[in-house]
């Protein structure tokens, strides 16, 4: 049976969900799944805020089939439609909801384990948090989940075969797509991010230097791209997955964080710092981004405790 006979049949028997219950005691394998499944949410309820689910960290990798689904991650809203592959860590600032009167079909996989971790923050650091993938991997997950679902008796080393062929199925379509990206493009949009980490990287000292907010703004980084203003941000966007412009929000929005957490730097300093001259404009933008005031930011650790130092 192929992959897109199985699909089909996930879909015309409904939704099924299979909790993989096996003591983690026992087993010291790298990748292992916690659940899997086919559903259909039909109504607001459905809503998973990354922060609210445990300290336990975990995977999770989810396929729109129809209908449409939300995602907040760090800040950033995403429309998830049919043919989106979202990925994800737990814990985590994100939050995915079906909205009042929509409908959202998927199917997903949830594992844990230190191989799983590793992967998926790779691949979330290179890519972000929505995927296109082929069909040919779109079907071979589907029938890797539905093996999951409706194998009895499932033993552990099994269980973490299947949970470890949806990764390397994820692995394998993104790194053929690595292979066919514009060549040219992909160096554009490599030159430009140099070029953001290092007028942001200026030291707490010099958080006035003017080279943070002049040199960032589209039409300079055109400039230094060399092309036209409209050609420079088409070709960004394929390549990196967002405008220009949000990326260098993005970015900034990291740097206040690592110097919120790990310097002493007044919130205005600190927005100085990132080119935002207007304390108030940026702790605007900062509660969107994180869900927290800079103020709350600081005090509570997030940063060292979820994201690391950049």
């Amino acid at each position: 049976m192929t992959g897109s006979f199985v699909l089909s049949d996930m879909m015309a028997r409904g939704p099924s969900t299979k909790v993989i219950s096996l003591p983690r005691g026992r087993h010291q394998l790298h990748t292992m799944p916690t659940n899997a499944g086919y559903d259909r949410a039909l109504d607001a309820s459905y809503c998973w805020d990354g922060r609210r689910r445990g300290d336990t960290p975990f995977v999770i990798l989810q396929h729109t089939l129809a209908g449409e689904g939300n995602l907040r991650f760090e800040g950033r809203h995403y429309r998830l439609h049919a043919g989106d592959t979202m990925l994800l860590l737990v814990p985590h600032d994100h939050c995915y909801w079906l909205e009042a009167g929509k409908s959202w079909e998927f199917f997903w996989i949830a594992m844990y384990g230190k191989e799983a971790l590793r992967l998926q923050r790779a691949l979330l650091a290179e890519r972000g948090p929505v995927l296109q993938l082929s069909n040919q991997t779109i079907d071979a997950l589907a029938t890797t989940i539905d093996t999951l679902i409706h194998t009895p008796d499932l033993t552990a080393g099994r269980a973490s075969a299947l949970a470890y062929d949806a990764l390397m199925l994820l692995h394998d379509d993104l790194s053929v797509q690595d292979c066919t990206l514009p060549t040219r493009g992909s160096g554009v949009v490599a030159t430009i991010q140099n070029h953001v980490h290092a007028c942001l990287q200026t030291g707490p000292d010099r958080h006035t230097h003017p080279t943070v907010t002049d040199e960032l703004d589209v039409a300079s980084l055109a400039r230094i791209a060399g092309l036209s203003r409209a050609h420079f941000s088409r070709v960004f966007t394929r390549n990196a997955g967002m405008s220009p412009a949000e990326y260098v929000l993005h970015e900034r929005m990291k740097r206040a964080a690592h110097l919120l957490e790990l310097t002493d730097l007044s919130i205005k300093a600190v927005a100085l710092s990132v080119g935002i001259g207007d304390p108030n404009y940026f702790s605007k933008l900062f509660r969107r981004a994180f869900s927290l005031s800079p103020s709350e930011f600081r005090l509570s650790g997030f940063y060292v405790n979820n994201l690391g130092t950049p």
